[in-house]
């Protein structure tokens, strides 16, 4: 003990020192709680970083809990397409997440420019979201996302220069894409489901 502090001092500042550490520690884990993330937050994370295993292993702990969960059965299935590369069983369960609430999720390129068959060299990436509300592009870098309903996209279908990408025209722009598996297969997925929902 140091011999110029009182020894019932030094336990009052002991007692005050844990107090404020007590204060600190409860700040940090409200503002865990409330920061507005929801449990798929960490999926989405999982997934742009292609650990499928990890995410479907969280996905299935929420299913556990809530088998129509909207957002988990969405994800799921977005990891399953991923890891799988099956389209016909994702278009099925894409479908089966939309009647539960949900929709479809794809990690895809976003090009700033013309899509041609040549490389794309100015693009950001992000995550498309189909839902009942319409369609939302959310990138993960860069500030060139768009939320669009339904009923505002004048045309959304492949691209005829190369068949790996697809489009989406809403208010008098077009937005180019490449889906994340690079392949023909998953524009035609992506486009066969706007379509059925928009018929729902």
């Amino acid at each position: 003990m140091h011999p110029s502090i009182p020894r019932s001092q030094l336990l009052l500042l002991i007692l005050i020192i844990l107090a404020y550490s007590a204060q600190s520690i409860t700040r940090v884990c409200g503002t865990a709680q409330t920061s507005g993330q929801s449990p798929t937050d960490a999926v989405l994370k999982l997934i742009d970083r292609q650990q499928y295993n990890d995410a479907i292993a969280r996905l299935e702990e929420l299913l556990e809990r809530n088998p129509r969960n909207p957002e988990a059965l969405t994800y799921m299935a977005t990891a399953n397409l991923y890891q799988r590369r099956d389209f016909s069983r994702a278009l099925d369960e894409f479908k089966e997440a939309f009647k539960a609430g949900g929709g479809a999720s794809f990690v895809v390129t976003h090009s700033h420019e013309k899509i041609t068959t040549a490389d794309v060299v100015d693009y950001c990436r992000g995550w498309l979201h189909l839902r009942k509300e319409g369609i939302e592009f959310v990138p993960t870098e860069g500030t060139h996302g768009f939320k669009c309903g339904f009923n505002d996209v004048e045309e959304f279908q492949t691209n005829k220069l190369s068949k790996k990408a697809f489009h989406i025209k809403c208010g008098g722009k077009t937005q180019n894409f490449r889906g994340r598996s690079n392949t023909d297969l998953e524009p035609l997925l992506i486009v066969a489901l706007y379509k059925s929902f928009t018929q729902n």
